[in-house]
């Protein structure tokens, strides 16, 4: 048996063996990009004197990510791994079919390229995600669905992905200026209007 399966062995023995800690990984790894997604929405939302840049922080992530993860839907063209639940005898915790391919965590690869695009940027809030990024793909192996290669694969593709993206920003940030210009024009109108819908209002 080799390493990857022995490292996926070590992780995966703990499943069912406590219905509290099986819960919350079960529900972390389903529902926990929707976490990922929230902290963005924040960033795009916030009222702050750095509206713009959190905004193209946003933009950045979104963009290293739906790369990320196309290039994973070429590798499961090329190549189809097995889910560990379907070679071997494994504590299984998810309803994924056995048709889907393991190999690379499109979960991993997600929340990396969420992660390492924030850290880039931000730290502070980069580090915390980078910590729910490693907790997403460990989990990943304590339901049964990933090998440890398969979330390696999907953090590697994420750096690689954040690093070339990152390097061509000179001429990705005059379109993402473009982009969040529109965007404000269209909210400052709105609150404009909501606005003059008030006084009249109050004005009755």
């Amino acid at each position: 048996m080799n390493l990857d399966y022995q490292i996926f062995k070590m992780i995966n023995q703990f499943a069912g063996q406590s219905h509290v800690l099986d819960q919350f990984v079960i529900y972390f790894s389903k529902f926990g990009p929707i976490l990922f997604g929230l902290v963005f929405i924040f960033f795009w939302f916030v009222r702050s004197e750095n509206k713009n840049k959190n905004r193209k922080i946003v933009l950045f992530a979104f963009t290293i990510t739906i790369f990320a993860l196309g290039i994973n839907k070429i590798i499961e063209w090329m190549y189809f791994r097995p889910r560990p639940f379907v070679t071997h005898d494994v504590n299984f915790l998810s309803d994924k079919s056995s048709s889907d391919p393991s190999f690379p965590s499109n979960h991993s690869t997600g929340a990396f390229s969420l992660a390492i695009a924030l850290f880039w940027k931000q730290k502070k809030w980069g580090s915390i995600l980078l910590f729910m990024a490693i907790f997403m793909a460990l989990s990943r192996l304590y339901i049964g669905v990933h090998y440890p290669t398969d979330v390696l694969a999907g953090a590697v593709i994420a750096l690689i992905v954040t690093t070339i993206v990152m390097s061509l920003s000179r001429f990705l940030e005059p379109l993402f200026n473009w982009i969040i210009s529109i965007y404000n024009s269209i909210e400052e109108k709105l609150f404009q209007k909501d606005k003059d819908n008030e006084i009249s209002s109050n004005g009755k």
